[in-house]
């Protein structure tokens, strides 16, 4: 199509026509992603709201698992730590009176039906 004869009006008509048919054409393909989604989602069993929220951070890895604590504060007995992450300020404390960590070790004692029993 050659332009380029003609007037003004008639551009600016154009121009609106396009823009119109540009929207017509976005909305078209939207609907049709949509439905595209909806099938592939009933096609694996999942809602769809789930598909489009992806993956959360922990399924690839599993579950986040609860990890055995490894030392206890002795002077407070709730106070415990599995040895990941951070340093408690108790630990640090600890740490600066005794530069070691076995005063405050939990005993961990296997038993064949795979519990662990703390003991203190």
């Amino acid at each position: 199509m050659d332009i380029s004869s003609l007037s003004l009006a008639e551009l600016k008509k154009l121009e609106a026509q396009a823009i119109q048919e540009i929207k017509v054409r976005q909305k078209d393909e939207l609907e049709r992603a949509r439905a595209e989604m909806q099938a592939i989602a009933q096609r694996v069993g999942v809602p769809l709201t789930q598909l489009i929220a992806g993956v959360p951070k922990n399924a690839a890895k599993g579950e986040k698992k609860v990890v055995a604590a490894l030392y206890r504060n002795p002077d407070n007995q709730e106070q415990q730590w599995s040895g990941r992450g951070r340093q408690p300020l108790w630990v640090k404390s600890w740490m600066d009176k005794h530069q070691s960590l076995d005063g405050i070790r939990i005993l961990l004692r296997n038993f064949q039906s795979k519990t662990t029993q703390l003991l203190w």
